[in-house]
């Protein structure tokens, strides 16, 4: 079941280029922690996401991404922090609610691109939001991906950006689990066991991506989100109040 999901985020991550951490969070949490989710599915992410970089490279937005990248660092402790100290019965519903309210804001149609070009106002609290959630959550993707559409960026351009700013994300939250002594081997070997399946996913993502493309990404991942997320909160919810 865990392959077949890591496949299944992989294949997401490669058509799209987000999505990967919170649809394996969101599935591994119906058998495992918090605690125990959040790390392996960033490091798969940053596994993942390998092949991805060279064409990230050449299509990064320097201004806009510098900028993220600095909020998000400003928000890695703090995230870190609570990921450590919080019980798993109550982060999990918060992680769902955020993978929840997430999928309605990639869903949400933005306002049209910027007449005048890219522009980096906001980048830096879209950066500090993102952050926050995917180390508390591995829910990174939906305030980058908002900003992004709404910021007059082009797809190559917005995808590229996405992808590098994953990147450094996924690589400093995992820093700050370390830190706060989240991380440990038992996360290491169940990244492992599904580093195939999910490397296989996102290779056959990119073969999509570049071969065919039916209707716009955001709108499967959005969906997908919404109703895994809406029936992991509804679930979590449940056994709280039964506790």
């Amino acid at each position: 079941m865990f392959a077949l999901l890591a496949f299944a985020a992989g294949l997401v991550r490669g058509y799209s280029g987000f999505g990967f951490a919170m649809l394996l969070a969101l599935g591994l949490l119906t058998r495992l922690s918090p605690a125990q989710v959040v790390p392996v599915a960033l490091m798969l992410d940053l596994a993942c996401s390998v092949s991805l970089w060279p064409g990230a490279l050449r299509s990064f937005h320097v201004p806009i991404g510098s900028r993220l990248i600095v909020g998000m660092l400003l928000a890695v402790p703090l995230g870190a922090g609570l990921l450590s100290v919080v019980p798993g019965a109550w982060m999990t519903p918060v992680i769902a609610l955020l993978c929840l309210l997430g999928g309605l804001l990639v869903l949400w149609r933005p306002p049209p691109v910027r007449p005048d070009g890219p522009g980096t106002r906001g980048a830096l609290p879209a950066g500090l939001a993102s952050g926050l959630a995917m180390t508390m959550a591995s829910a990174g993707g939906p305030p980058l991906i908002l900003y992004l559409l709404r910021s007059g960026l082009d797809a190559a351009h917005l995808r590229g950006t996405a992808i590098l700013f994953f990147v450094a994300s996924s690589g400093c939250s995992l820093l700050g689990l370390w830190a706060f002594g989240v991380l440990g081997r038992e996360h290491l070997t169940l990244a492992l066991a599904l580093l195939l399946p999910a490397v296989a996913g996102n290779l056959t993502g990119q073969l999509l991506h570049r071969h065919w493309r039916p209707v716009p990404m955001r709108l499967v991942v959005g969906a997908i989100l919404v109703l895994t997320s809406a029936a992991m909160l509804g679930r979590s919810l449940a056994r709280l109040g039964g506790a």
